[in-house]
């Protein structure tokens, strides 16, 4: 680029002017000092123009043809590496079908799991109706058993604890009968015992026999013997009450124990209602007519035990 310098003038002006070729006023001028300066090349710019050998252009080309490999290589792997997620996408998709199909039968076998079980809660429901009407029905049927028992053994006493000889007969059993009234103030005429046996079956122990069964005419005479005996019982001393030795048997003195004739039923209820009243301190338990009362304490209201379900209840009262 040219650089214009101008130098001032020996002599003044007096007139300037304006030349149209400026260029050419600057050869012709005197008074201007022209001078040209260069940019400084750069180092790195090749000497003398763009001179490459040959051997530059092939390594250019080599580096040129490795980078294209490279690029392809990643292209290539990157193309596989798409086509192995796009098989994944395919597969999970086939997948989420499998599972959308298996979800479907699923409900399906729910919804169909679930009508058979509301079809057997209904019918366990029916079938706990039925049984609580079967279970009423065979209460009702044992009370009228027990009923008919206790009818049949309404007029009978129970006499346990007599020796049984072996020439013993129905008469001679009528006459221990007699004696025990006579001893407790209340004379029983034969002709008023309708029948007498021992029960049948084995004796529950070498020492004792088994229980003579005493049947009356009419259930007022078993009734007045049974209160004779409490009465009598309750006014004598201990080795005085009713015993073998007062009634006049031989052999050593045991005590003759005189009750209601129970059915088998009532006598297991009449245990059990005595060892409930022990553990939860009852003071009395009585049977009459065949029927067990409890009560707390003297003044207390009597309680009627029908079943075993009574004394659960009172138990579960009691907790």
């Amino acid at each position: 680029m040219a650089t214009a310098q101008r130098t001032p003038p020996k002599t003044p002006i007096s007139q300037t002017q304006s030349e149209p070729d400026i260029n050419s006023a600057v050869e012709m001028s005197e008074y201007v000092n022209v001078s040209r300066s260069k940019r400084r090349r750069n180092g790195t710019s090749p000497q003398g123009g763009t001179n490459l050998s040959l051997q530059d252009v092939q390594i250019n080309n080599q580096d040129i043809s490795r980078t294209l490999a490279e690029q392809t290589s990643l292209m290539t792997k990157l193309l596989a590496d798409i086509g192995e997620i796009k098989s994944q996408n395919n597969q999970i998709k086939a997948s989420n079908a499998q599972i959308r199909e298996t979800n479907e039968e699923i409900i399906q076998s729910m919804s169909f799991m679930n009508k058979q079980f509301e079809d057997m809660k209904k019918e366990i429901e029916d079938l706990r109706k039925d049984r609580q009407l079967q279970q009423n029905y065979i209460e009702q049927l044992e009370k009228k058993i027990l009923d008919m028992q206790h009818m049949s053994r309404s007029s009978g006493i129970e006499i346990r604890n007599i020796p049984q000889d072996n020439n013993e007969t129905t008469s001679t059993l009528i006459k221990t009968v007699c004696k025990i009234g006579e001893i407790v103030g209340l004379p029983i005429p034969e002709s008023n015992i309708r029948d007498i046996y021992r029960l049948p079956g084995k004796s529950t122990g070498p020492t004792i026999p088994r229980p003579i069964i005493a049947q009356f005419s009419t259930v007022q005479t078993k009734q007045s013997l049974l209160s004779a005996v409490r009465s009598y019982n309750k006014e004598q001393r201990k080795e005085a009450k009713i015993n073998t030795g007062v009634i006049g048997l031989p052999g050593k003195t045991q005590p003759v124990y005189i009750a209601e004739q129970l059915p088998p039923s009532i006598k297991k209820l009449f245990y059990q209602t005595r060892e409930f009243a022990k553990n939860k301190s009852y003071q009395f338990c009585w049977i009459s007519n065949g029927n067990i009362f409890l009560r707390k304490v003297e003044g207390d209201k009597q309680i009627l035990i029908r079943s075993e379900k009574c004394l659960q209840d009172l138990s579960n009262k009691h907790i």
